[in-house]
């Protein structure tokens, strides 16, 4: 029987835990590294708790280190750990939990360990372990992987274990071939060994619930989430056929439609300010109007902004309120007491909800834009990019911009929250538009 089997055994008698089978596959390799590609909700988080638990248990003195992107992230395996352990009443006395600088727990002389990969591993340097579990490793740069974490292995020819949704083809991406070439190659005794795991293949998760997020996501969204496949280009936000899809030949006007809203983002630095209208009728976005500027002073920017509102019929708009954006949407809200004018302010949660939004309807194909050259290149140029802490930064590529992308953004999301049909929102009330 081999280790592998003993550890599900025991998880078996002590916790009454039983893998569905691709986790059952998943847990019996050896391999000395093991590479999964994961969708969503196939259940990871409760594999990888119970395999470091059990590991923990039978073989004494070993040193086990979560790794992630960010604390929160290696915090849910290490939490899931900590609930096995001490609902074992047996051992639930030797078992001792520290939680800072950094959660550590000991048990019959085993180390059980959550670390983040932030700061290029600055914080992971000079450490030893039998066992790294690199939770999300897709988003853990390549130079922790390498330089940093395993390292951290050779002396004692430990184990590197890496889960995650797929981010492109990247490091993780390269690992994950290196283990699928040495299966083809017919070695039961490889040291590299890679598997694919969608979502569906937990059967525990609600079919319903995955064609629900077939119909809400992208197709690309989805081939990544939950297909657990890796795409050229997953950097890209809009894929490009999209972008063509959405482009109309002729130009609407504003006087077209019932209801229109709009979007500013405000300039920063070298940036633009830049305002986007729509029309919305049906749950289609159109552009119908956008204006793009800079080099003039805040209040030439809000004159300027003001009149492209009142000229376009606009009712409601969303602004970025982030930093120097609250001030001057204030100005706005003081000036246009007969429109609906609301703030948004950025996180990199709250950005990333907004540019979601605006990505799905364009794979949806609720969504009209003109023949702009600045427009297409900004949406054909925003990317997803991995930042030196493991965070997700959402932005234009070096040296190009995005701000009719986060304008539109912006205006798109106003039509959403607004519900529009026949009315329009005005501060306090509502009003309909013939009498606005």
């Amino acid at each position: 029987m081999t280790d592998a089997q003993k550890r599900l055994n025991l998880a078996r008698a002590l916790w009454r835990w039983r893998p569905h089978p691709t986790q059952e596959e998943w847990l019996l390799s050896e391999a000395q590294t093991k590479i999964a590609a994961c969708g969503r909700r196939w259940g990871k988080t409760e594999a990888a708790a119970v395999d470091v638990a059990t590991t923990a248990l039978q073989h004494r003195n070993c040193i086990q280190m979560i790794v992630s992107p960010t604390y929160d992230q290696s915090r849910l395996i290490f939490d899931r750990i900590e609930r096995l352990m001490l609902g074992l009443e047996p051992i639930r006395k030797r078992v001792h939990v520290v939680r800072t600088p950094y959660p550590r727990l000991t048990v019959l002389g085993s180390l059980i360990t959550a670390r983040t990969a932030d700061e290029d591993g600055r914080n992971l340097r000079g450490h030893c372990a039998d066992r790294v579990i690199v939770d999300e490793a897709a988003y853990v740069r390549e130079n922790v992987i390498n330089e940093v974490i395993r390292p951290m292995l050779a002396d004692r020819d430990g184990q590197l274990i890496m889960i995650s949704t797929p981010f492109g083809k990247n490091h993780f991406y390269r690992a994950f071939v290196k283990g699928k070439s040495e299966e083809r190659a017919g070695d039961s005794r490889r040291r590299c060994a890679s598997f694919t795991f969608p979502s569906w293949t937990n059967p525990n998760i609600s079919a319903v619930y995955v064609e629900e997020q077939r119909r809400e996501l992208s197709p690309r969204q989805f081939a990544v989430e939950y297909e657990a496949q890796f795409l050229d280009d997953c950097n890209a936000v809009f894929e490009w056929e999209n972008i063509e899809r959405a482009i109309v030949g002729g130009s609407m006007r504003s006087t077209d439609y019932e209801v229109v809203v709009a979007g500013v983002d405000w300039a920063r630095y070298g940036d633009y300010t830049a305002v986007v209208a729509v029309g919305v009728a049906d749950g289609r976005c159109e552009v119908v109007g956008m204006d793009r500027f800079n080099g003039i002073g805040w209040a030439q920017q809000t004159d300027r902004v003001v009149e492209f509102l009142r000229t376009h019929r606009v009712c409601a708009v969303l602004t970025d309120r982030t930093s120097v954006g609250d001030p001057l949407t204030e100005q706005l809200q003081s000036r246009l007491w007969d429109m609906a004018v609301e703030g948004y302010t950025f996180t990199s949660s709250s950005k990333r909800e907004l540019v979601d939004e605006l990505a799905l309807r364009f794979a949806h194909g609720t969504i009209s834009i003109p023949r702009d050259e600045q427009l297409i290149t900004e949406l054909q140029y925003f990317e997803y990019e991995l930042t030196d802490s493991g965070n997700v930064r959402l932005g234009a590529r070096s040296g190009y911009h995005d701000d009719l992308v986060i304008a539109l953004a912006l205006a798109c999301k106003q039509a959403k929250r607004a519900g529009y049909h026949n009315t329009c929102l005005v501060v306090g009330s509502r009003v309909p538009i013939d009498e606005w």
